[in-house]
């Protein structure tokens, strides 16, 4: 397999994932703060480093309840 077409076959990938980190990043500013015990600075740093993981683990237990929520 040559390089271009892994290259080619990374990119949506790639944007997939760049666009579920920007997502959760909006939402956790829309959101204005993460579920405790960790603070919202430590979610930021755990989606942008985090990679996919870090978004699914926000997604997962970071993320506030809605207001209609219990």
């Amino acid at each position: 397999m040559s390089s271009s077409t892994l290259i080619l076959m990374l990119i949506p990938l790639i944007a997939i994932q760049l666009g579920l980190q920007i997502y959760a990043l909006v939402d956790i500013y829309r959101r204005k703060g993460v579920q405790p015990p960790l603070p919202t600075w430590a979610w930021v740093l755990i989606v942008v480093l985090g990679e996919l993981i870090g978004v699914l683990l926000y997604f997962a237990i970071g993320r506030l309840p809605d207001a209609g929520e219990d």
